[in-house]
């Protein structure tokens, strides 16, 4: 659909017979378009590094994503000053008009947006050397990982969506949905062009954060998996346990957790929080929304130690389910208490929950009891108490781990089952469990009792990362088991929690309204 914009002038001029339009048309000397910035390699870099930029805008990961995530997949309850939009994802009763799904759904297409113009403009630079050959093709690869990423979190949180594949196609102003397994292949062919052009490593600490090679194969790999090609998934996953690859896990999940690693062999794809300059470049509460203007390039940080922070805002607390997670049957059918708790969240002895917080803070009478404060369960992981005793402002600085090595060996594991090679599986998952103190198994049993102990293991590794809702999903046991969780929780409770519906998110009212050829296509106002 073509849109023809007109000035005032022009259409007072239209208005008016004899008007002089001698000036109409003019190019501004002094004005950049798309196509007349972005026409060397360093103007293509800053447009990957604003696709970048988005990752902490709304709905990702300065504020947004780990409300999303972790409530809906009950990991975390809300606190008492949870108030709003945000408490509707606690008990499943946003719709359609939800800030945050909105937020999330939007900034994915802002994503694919630049994305899809890195690779456009990109393609029309011609190089002054092999040297900027290599970083337009390396720039490029950049954008199609993020694009990826981006339909990756569409297609698995909304199903059938429009995708745009690339930018001169987004003149096109009305799409249509496309079918799961469209969008699936273009995920596919997006990170397949991605790990071409991308290095294993970079050799420069300037390019610390970039997406690398090993992150577009475990992406891909996990694509496979949600798709449930496991032989597929298996393979890509292995090439990651491989040279040119160093992956390893780190000594103790606190060098992951609970501030933030300059860097480490266990980190595949992560969203490093960083200030640039403090106060004075960019506001820590640029979280609220203010991202474009005093956030992204300036100020990285996020705020979910604040949020979740027991002894700052306290807005949400681990769930009940997520700390009983962490007891169960030892191969001998004995109460077990897996060791990951003491680094999960604070607790009581019985339930294997830290005890004591502030070990490591400068000065004063240190560790301090934890149980005294009488405050049940709180997140110990991703909060900086260990350090100090409050995170005093929204501006953590512990990196969003996205995917992370011990997550790559359990999907590998999960793959493994799936293809009946449970015997392969139990070295996978033993690494990952023996790395924390747990017992290693000295065997999964059958598929189905292996696909159990994998479902557990990924639980308690990945608790408050924000993958348990979508490894609920895609198992199909998300029903069942949420709402088992939620009427422990609430036994007296008369409302319906979790609904067949919610396996998708709503589309948002603003596509709908925006968009004819989405809303009609949209059931019971929902999706």
């Amino acid at each position: 659909m073509k849109k023809h914009i007109f000035s005032l002038g022009t259409i007072a001029c239209l208005a008016v017979a004899g008007c002089d339009n001698s000036l109409e048309n003019v190019k501004n000397q002094s004005s950049y378009n798309d196509d007349t910035y972005f026409t060397t390699p360093a103007t293509i870099s800053e447009a990957v590094t604003a696709t970048y930029g988005l990752m902490l805008y709304k709905g990702l990961y300065s504020r947004d994503f780990y409300y999303l995530m972790d409530l809906t997949g009950n990991e975390a309850e809300a606190d008492a000053p949870l108030l709003g939009d945000v408490l509707q994802l606690h008990d499943y009763s946003y719709a359609a008009n939800h800030a945050q799904i909105n937020d999330l759904w939007s900034t994915a297409y802002k994503v694919t947006f630049r994305a899809n113009l890195v690779i456009d403009k990109a393609s029309k630079v011609i190089p002054a050397s092999d040297a900027e050959k290599i970083k337009l093709a390396q720039y490029t690869s950049e954008a199609y990982f993020l694009k990826a990423y981006a339909e990756f979190l569409l297609v698995t949180l909304w199903g059938r969506v429009p995708i745009r594949k690339d930018y001169d196609g987004n003149s096109e102003f009305y799409l249509t949905r496309a079918n799961t397994e469209d969008v699936w292949k273009q995920v596919e062919s997006d990170l397949n062009n991605a790990i071409a052009g991308l290095p294993a490593v970079y050799t420069s600490g300037a390019d610390l954060g970039r997406v690398t090679k090993g992150a577009a194969i475990a992406l891909l790999g996990k694509s496979y998996l949600y798709q449930k090609k496991y032989a597929e998934a298996a393979s890509q996953f292995e090439l990651l346990t491989k040279a040119p690859f160093a992956y390893d896990l780190v000594q103790n999940l606190d060098e992951l957790f609970t501030k933030s690693p300059v860097k480490n062999a266990e980190t595949v794809f992560d969203i490093p929080h960083k200030s640039w300059g403090g106060w004075a470049e960019g506001s820590p509460y640029y979280m609220f929304g203010s991202q474009e203007g005093s956030g992204s390039g300036k100020n990285t940080l996020t705020g979910r130690a604040m949020e979740y922070g027991w002894n700052d805002w306290r807005n949400v607390f681990i769930s009940d389910a997520a700390v009983n997670a962490f007891t169960y049957k030892d191969e001998a059918g004995k109460d077990y208490v897996d060791p990951r708790a003491k680094n999960t969240f604070y607790g009581d002895k019985a339930s294997g929950g830290d005890v004591t917080f502030c070990d490591n803070c400068a000065g004063g009478a240190k560790p301090y009891p934890f149980a005294e404060n009488g405050n049940g369960y709180r997140w110990r992981k991703y909060q900086p108490y260990e350090y100090k005793e409050k995170a005093e402002l929204p501006q953590s600085d512990i990196n969003s781990q996205v995917i992370r090595y011990a997550d790559v060996l359990l999907m590998y594991a999960e793959s493994q089952i799936n293809s009946g090679k449970v015997a392969e599986a139990l070295p996978l998952i033993n690494k990952v469990r023996t790395r924390s103190g747990a017992f290693a198994y000295t065997t999964l049993g059958s598929k189905d009792e292996a696909l159990k102990k994998l479902m557990l293991e990924r639980q308690l590794e990945l608790a408050g990362e924000q993958v348990r809702w979508f490894d609920l999903i895609r198992w199909g046991v998300a029903k069942q088991t949420l709402n088992a969780e939620k009427k422990a929780k609430y036994p007296n409770s008369s409302q319906s929690f979790f609904q067949d519906k919610h396996v998708l998110f709503p589309i948002p009212l603003a596509e709908k309204n925006t968009n004819p050829l989405v809303a009609k296509d949209v059931a019971g106002d929902w999706n």
